[in-house]
């Protein structure tokens, strides 16, 4: 017969190695993730401002539903872990920012101010727009005689920019693709875009990628946000350095970018013809 003694230990040891055993999980299952993205789709637009209140914002639902804080805590950790360059994650962020009805955070329908300079420059040809959101730019490179094609891991933000696209009589290929998959092929563009798109650390091959593709004669524009804005920029031009493209512009600058912020970044980058 066994004692109580020896039920209750057997009954609160794991109770009491849970949330050690849970903490030890680096990444959320795919079960957990689901779950995650299912609340998230389901909150209002403006639930929270920055991305990174998501996962405090969970962690207090799930003690809400009734879990510990010690196995909130560490669930929310998880799925916070998972998120990191996600495009799941990056899919659900822009779609609530281009689903939200209220006053835009950001230049909606106005082209870059860069890329509007850069081209008066440049004979139309291929031109891909990495981050396409709503299409503004895509759209514009189309006005000004473009063969012009988007791609963005936003299906919302894809489906505005051929609304708009078709509102106006152009033709845009605009694409839902994550660029990891996406085919670049090899001299194929006279210009590529990369207008407030952040290549992540886990993305380093893209600069090679973009490199490759470009056409002999062609360019990158590239455009961000951020302080201190000048290291920043120094060391975005040193991670293209290794392509061997040519860099014809490099150019720092306080005020308000096409996002906000406190200051942007500009590259124009050209491939040895």
């Amino acid at each position: 017969m066994q004692s109580r003694t020896g039920v209750r230990r057997r009954t609160v040891l794991p109770l009491l190695l849970a949330p050690w055993h849970l903490q030890a999980q680096e990444f959320a299952t795919d079960e957990e993730w689901a779950q995650f993205l299912r609340w998230i789709r389901e909150l209002p637009a403006r639930s929270f401002g920055n991305e990174r209140e998501a996962f405090p914002l969970y962690q207090q639902h799930l003690i809400a539903a009734g879990m510990s804080s010690t196995d909130a805590e560490a669930l929310a950790a998880r799925v916070h872990k998972r998120s990191a360059n996600n495009p799941e994650w990056m899919a659900v962020n822009f779609n609530r920012l281009y689903s939200d009805a209220g006053p835009a955070r950001y230049n909606r329908d106005t082209p870059n101010a860069f890329l509007m300079e850069t081209v008066q420059t440049l004979r139309p040809g291929r031109a891909l727009d990495i981050g396409m959101g709503e299409g503004r730019n895509t759209i514009y490179l189309a006005q000004q005689g473009w063969n012009v094609t988007g791609i963005d891991v936003s299906d919302i933000g894809v489906a505005h920019a051929k609304e708009r696209a078709g509102s106006l009589g152009l033709r845009i290929d605009a694409r839902v693709q994550d660029v990891n998959r996406f085919d670049f092929g090899t001299s194929q563009w006279d210009l590529i875009c990369l207008l407030y798109y952040v290549i992540p650390e886990t993305q380093q091959n893209l600069y090679l990628r973009v490199a490759d593709a470009l056409k002999p004669g062609g360019h990158v524009i590239a455009e961000g946000f951020g302080l201190p804005v000048l290291d920043r920029l120094l060391q975005a031009w040193a991670k293209w350095e290794p392509t061997k493209l040519r860099l014809l512009r490099l150019e720092y600058r306080y005020g308000t970018s096409d996002w906000g912020g406190g200051g942007l970044g500009r590259l124009l980058l050209e491939k040895p013809a």
